[in-house]
């Protein structure tokens, strides 16, 4: 996200940061696999909400897109992370809930067949993380339509879970590591999971990093 659209503390909320990313909900970035069951995951409900509407046909599309595009926003998106951004009080839960989150969800994927790869980007890699910073964190997919399906399942699963938590999360599924050279080449990533040699050609590595860099987060506020 554009630095002059984040909100910073002391300074005037960012609304139409929050207007905006509700528009596009970062659609145009998602990674081919991501793209598709989004927009499946966007058209479908619309579809049901329409047929059992009684309004005129364009009135209850409206309604349907607008109900069905909110609840993909708040659910399916990267909800406290844009919240974070635009309103300058927001804090992340602090070092050691994130700390434990990020511990959590490497348990819960550590056996996912369909992810090989779990990779912390951001503020976290580049020794910068603060009360402010949210998680800059892909889940690079193993290939196959099943694998592609599986994985976005469980990034969902992991925005539902990080919503209810007050995790800010800037999380995505990438297909491959072509997806991964969007991050600024300043971040070398820290691994949570890593069965993937791709990643290990990628960013020549021969052992996995260790996560116990993140548990560190006090020392680099």
């Amino acid at each position: 996200m554009n630095k002059y659209r984040k909100a910073s503390i002391g300074g005037t909320p960012k609304y139409f940061t929050l207007l905006r990313n509700w528009a596009h909900q970062g659609y145009f970035y998602l990674d081919k696999t991501e793209m598709i069951y989004r927009t499946i995951w966007e058209i479908v409900p619309v579809l049901i909400i329409n047929y059992f509407l009684n309004f005129n046909l364009y009135v209850s599309v409206f309604i349907s897109f607008i109900i069905i595009h909110t609840y993909n926003w708040i659910v399916n998106d990267n909800f406290w992370a844009v919240i974070i951004h635009s309103l300058p009080n927001q804090k992340n839960p602090g070092e050691e809930l994130t700390i434990k989150y990020l511990l959590d969800m490497q348990k819960r994927l550590l056996n996912a067949n369909s992810i090989t790869g779990i990779i912390i980007y951001g503020s976290v890699s580049r020794n910068k993380w603060h009360e402010r910073s949210d998680i800059d964190i892909r889940f690079l997919r193993k290939k196959g339509v099943i694998s592609g399906f599986s994985s976005y399942i469980l990034l969902r699963k992991e925005r539902f879970i990080a919503l209810l938590l007050g995790q800010p999360l800037d999380s995505y599924v990438a297909d491959s590591v072509l997806f991964l050279r969007k991050m600024r080449k300043d971040e070398f990533p820290i691994f949570l999971k890593n069965s993937d040699k791709r990643l290990f050609e990628e960013y020549n590595i021969e052992t996995i990093t260790d996560f116990s860099i993140v548990n560190s987060l006090n020392n680099i506020n």
